[in-house]
């Protein structure tokens, strides 16, 4: 994997961050106000906060491979902590109060620190394409334009950081994804867009949202990782077949 890529592209995304603008008029009130206090809050806590690195019990062995690779970390999760900082000031904009845990909180970090560090990257992978559901309903129904800036610069960074376990998942596995992964990466997203769905509905929906628009975003979001996943596969698998008929 070309580590140096991705350091590149992490120190170049600081630049050009327009931040929201935190102070304009504010016009959201009632049940909608209320609903939208909780997720944020709760979405403050899990999008960067807590503990932002790698958990599992054996995370070194992937974060620990090399220098660059523990730098890449560190620059993704500074991301995932510059997550967590808007979406404070957005709860703030709402006038919502923080928390710092949550039985789903704690079990997400539970599962993370039990499984191994390949299992916690691929949990994290799904929340990043599950999160994106999220972040488009909320970007285009909540009628706030900081909220909605907010959504943005968040989608920005989660679409590299799909990305990014692309490639990496392409260099662990050249190939492409085999028969059982695919079918545990289908299952748990489809798991973590009914836990969102079952935390942040009312919300979404509140605000104009549905569930099948949530879970359309997720499924089109796996499906493409899937196919872009597979695209990376072909030169190596064609490389492998031309390399096997010159040695026989």
């Amino acid at each position: 994997m070309n580590y140096q890529t991705w350091l590149t592209h992490f120190r170049a995304n600081r630049e050009d961050r327009p931040e929201p603008e935190w102070s304009a008029p504010f016009s959201i009130t009632g049940e909608k106000l209320h609903l939208l206090r909780k997720s944020l809050a709760e979405y403050q806590l899990g999008d960067g906060g807590g503990e932002c690195c790698l958990v599992a019990g054996d995370a070194e062995t992937y974060r620990g491979a090399s220098e660059e690779a523990r730098a890449v970390v560190d620059a993704w999760f500074a991301e995932e902590r510059e997550h967590s900082r808007l979406l404070a000031r957005a709860v703030e904009r709402v006038g919502g109060e923080f928390i710092t845990s949550t039985p789903a909180f704690r079990l997400f970090y539970a599962i993370r620190r039990t499984l191994g560090v390949q299992f916690e990257m691929l949990v994290l992978l799904i929340v990043e394409i599950v999160s994106t559901g999220y972040y488009r309903v909320l970007r285009r129904q909540v009628g706030d334009e900081p909220i909605a800036a907010m959504c943005r610069l968040i989608l920005r960074d989660e679409a590299r950081h799909i990305d990014f376990h692309r490639d990496r998942l392409a260099a662990r596995q050249p190939r492409g994804a085999g028969t059982l992964w695919t079918w545990q990466f289908h299952l748990l997203g489809r798991a973590c867009a009914w836990f969102l769905w079952l935390g942040h509905g009312r919300c979404l929906r509140a605000l104009g949202g549905t569930r099948a628009e949530l879970f359309a975003h997720v499924v089109s979001g796996q499906r493409n990782f899937l196919a872009e996943l597979a695209e990376r596969a072909r030169p190596r698998a064609a490389l492998t077949a031309r390399t096997t008929l010159s040695a026989s």
